[in-house]
């Protein structure tokens, strides 16, 4: 079923099953750097840390103390680590949207030659990672937690297990959300980006005991994480324009007002999709995932005792 908790067994086994499961395929594509392949299974590896911790945050209000520190410090270590390497072609890709979304306003020689550079940048940044042996260091972090995971103890089963951290959850990207919007910088954006994308793994998670009903809600935050996700990308493409760059000021003037009004028109466009994602406050969307939760759970009851 992958990264879904499936009904029947408890839940605390599950989220065990998970971590374990995501640590082990994270270990298994840090193998090489240097090349599109290698940097994309970097890339993969980071994602898979990043549901990791999103599962922490979920369990983190009913997870024995004995177990609450330790494993989160070390997986945000690994993703900064990860973070040069990973990042590197998602920034060429968005300059591709970029080129394509603008083709009338970008210079196609422009556009070349800032290609030229971040495949350049992506280079050094894979050559310095390799050099700083990055991804054994990460391997060994990651195979460092599994012992710590096999012994992880909830004090709550059931919906119970998963109802505070969901809330919190919602609670913190509606908060980053506001926040963005009165001080819509990097930074901030940046935030919210990674609130966003805790709740849209969260909802993945609990699809399977909810009957699928959750299913719109999940598109919706995958929608929203992409544009945020892309917005980063902007900010990372703007910052090489401006450090890293050898285009002409003029061509890097006129590629930093494309990348401004791109900017803007995600800015518009996360605000609409944020305030349909997050009208409902935290409180009234945990108790609607339990209706759907109790409702699911009892419809596979019914269907167990028919079939007896």
């Amino acid at each position: 079923m992958g990264f879904r908790l499936k009904p029947g067994p408890a839940i605390s086994n599950e989220v065990r099953r998970i971590v374990l499961r995501q640590l082990d395929l994270a270990t298994s594509e840090l193998r090489s750097i240097g090349d599109p392949e290698s940097d994309e299974a970097i890339h993969d590896a980071r994602r898979r840390v990043k549901k990791i911790r999103a599962v922490i945050r979920l369990v983190h209000p009913v997870l024995d103390k004995n177990y609450r520190t330790g494993v989160d410090p070390s997986l945000r270590r690994v993703s900064r680590m990860l973070a040069p390497v990973a990042d590197g072609q998602g920034v060429i890709d968005t300059l591709n949207v970029l080129a394509r979304r603008y083709r009338r306003a970008l210079p196609s020689k422009a556009v070349a030659a800032l290609r030229a550079d971040l495949v350049k940048r992506e280079k050094r940044i894979d050559a310095d990672a390799d050099a700083r042996h990055v991804l054994q260091k990460a391997t060994r972090a990651l195979k460092a937690q599994r012992n710590q995971v096999k012994l992880w103890k909830l004090n709550a089963e059931g919906f119970r297990a998963i109802a505070p951290g969901l809330k919190e959850s919602v609670r913190r990207a509606r908060h980053a959300m506001t926040v963005a919007w009165m001080h819509p910088t990097p930074r901030h954006f940046h935030s919210w980006r990674r609130y966003v994308k805790d709740h849209w793994f969260h909802v993945r998670l609990l699809e399977a005991h909810c009957g699928n009903h959750l299913i719109p809600i999940q598109r919706r935050l995958e929608a929203l994480d992409g544009m945020l996700g892309e917005y980063h990308n902007l900010v990372l493409l703007r910052e090489v324009l401006l450090d890293d760059s050898a285009l002409a000021p003029r061509d890097r003037a006129h590629c930093l007002r494309v990348v401004a009004r791109y900017q803007r028109a995600l800015r518009q466009q996360a605000q609409v999709l944020g305030v349909r994602t997050y009208s409902e406050k935290p409180r009234r969307f945990v108790r609607r995932v339990k209706r759907l939760w109790l409702t699911a759970a009892q419809s596979a009851a019914d269907s167990s005792g028919e079939r007896r």
